[in-house]
């Protein structure tokens, strides 16, 4: 296992690191969020005898600095982060394994440098269009959550914004405000992930009953993820469903909770029917939580086949 920083453009350092065999398969794990950071949870996907693992926390993400730093913080950019983290490893190729947001960067990522991808693994598809940004913001808790949607809109003033609102929240506002808008942002974003087979339980996200440091993370996180957000994840729309044409002999294997309400099974349908090659699996009674026990069984299983077709 080895840990380090690459200096990229923008005054970035990007942290990542390996895990597993240096002679094993290469895989590269994209994150959730965007903002979100990799966690030590995430090596339970991979064999590490088998693989040979590089985790990555983006721009502005996880151990990454500046933390919370969404300048010179684009798409764009954290696809050129990764082509170098896979040249300065000595990397030929590798295998992307991502879900949520990690599954967009790993289907943008594929669409600009084919030639280094051996295929993908796929989980909670989103495809980074303002008609997903809007579902989530907008419409999901107001279908599955009433409660915890209407804590999350009434701080908003009539007429405005919601998701301008609170990209402003965790910018400009005095922190009292901030952290109580990270809450509610929190409350509706756990609801949703909490939504699986053992169904929906109330949650309450207390900013004051964590550490500051882990409130300042907190924060950072945020802002990375409204600041993508906000910009329609620098991608103009359904860039990424028309790049697929650049994927068309690559595997794709899907991976998709049927209850999922953060990124719904249309959006895997949409991918799955770009690619003819790519093969779906809809993980029932499953939401969006890849620790799922149903959704990591499939993810583990995915990956070993990946693995003995790639041997």
């Amino acid at each position: 296992m080895n840990k380090s920083y690459l200096k990229v453009c923008g005054n970035h350092n990007v942290f990542f690191e390996t895990y597993g065999n240096p002679k094993g398969i290469p895989v590269v794990f994209l994150h959730g969020g965007p903002g979100s950071g990799f966690s030590d949870s995430s090596k339970v996907f991979f064999d590490k005898n088998r693989c040979f693992v590089t985790f990555i926390d983006q721009r502005g993400c996880g151990n990454s600095t500046p933390n919370g730093s969404v300048f010179n913080n684009t798409t764009q950019n954290l696809t050129e982060d990764i082509e170098l983290i896979r040249k300065h490893l000595k990397i030929e190729s590798w295998v992307l394994f991502g879900g949520s947001w990690g599954s967009t960067l790993a289907l943008y990522y594929a669409s600009k440098y084919p030639e280094q991808v051996k295929s993908l693994i796929l989980r909670g598809i989103f495809l980074g269009t303002k008609h997903e940004i809007n579902w989530f913001v907008n419409d999901m808790g107001k279908k599955f959550f009433p409660k915890v949607y209407y804590d999350f809109v009434k701080i908003v003033p009539s007429g405005k914004n919601i998701l301008s609102h609170y990209h402003e929240a965790v910018f400009n506002f005095e922190e009292k405000k901030t952290y109580d808008a990270i809450r509610r942002w929190q409350n509706l974003e756990e609801a949703a992930i909490k939504m699986s087979e053992e169904g929906f339980s109330s949650v309450d996200f207390k900013m004051q009953k964590i550490s500051p440091d882990a409130k300042r993370k907190e924060l950072n996180r945020m802002r990375v993820h409204l600041h993508y957000l906000i910009n329609d994840c620098f991608l103009y729309q359904n860039e990424i469903l028309e790049s697929c044409s650049t994927l068309i002999n690559k595997s794709v294997r899907i991976i998709q909770g049927d209850l999922d309400p953060i990124c719904p099974k249309e959006n895997a349908f949409k991918l799955h029917n770009s690619l003819k090659n790519s093969k779906i699996k809809i993980i029932q009674n499953a939401g969006h939580n890849a620790f799922c026990p149903k959704i990591k069984s499939a993810l583990i299983k995915t990956i070993e086949e990946e693995l003995e077709k790639i041997s």
